[in-house]
């Protein structure tokens, strides 16, 4: 099994958060706890950077979509960018691709949650 790793970005009007590796039933908790921690004002919109995690089961699902309610109650909303190719397929397969917003790249997920980077210029991939 491939460990989490989990790294944030605060952006202005939202946050970043790129997520590596295997999200299973030993470790969606590590994810949730990182988000509440990293991402306290769940009235802001979260990106969730999927383009590196590798491996998602029933549990990590499960996660996905409660944090998709829980910004959605708050008016925010959750983004999901560039998602490995075998993770986009189990998106669509279980129909959380369609229940949440999905985007192929980061950029296109940065821009639809109006983020901007306080590092000036446009350091985020926009395509």
């Amino acid at each position: 099994m491939t460990p989490l790793h989990l790294h944030s970005r605060n952006l202005i009007g939202g946050t970043l958060i790129e997520v590596t590796g295997e999200l299973d039933a030993t470790n969606t908790d590590q994810l949730s706890a990182y988000i509440e921690h990293e991402h306290p004002q769940p009235e802001l919109p979260l990106v969730l950077d999927l383009a590196e995690l590798t491996f998602i089961d029933s549990s990590g699902l499960h996660l996905l979509i409660e944090q998709h309610h829980r910004e959605d109650e708050h008016g925010a909303g959750l983004h999901l960018a560039s998602p490995h190719r075998r993770i986009a397929r189990i998106l669509w397969l279980t129909g959380v691709g369609q229940m949440l917003h999905t985007y192929a790249t980061l950029g296109q997920a940065v821009k639809a949650a109006d983020l901007i980077d306080p590092r000036g210029g446009d350091p985020l991939p926009l395509t």
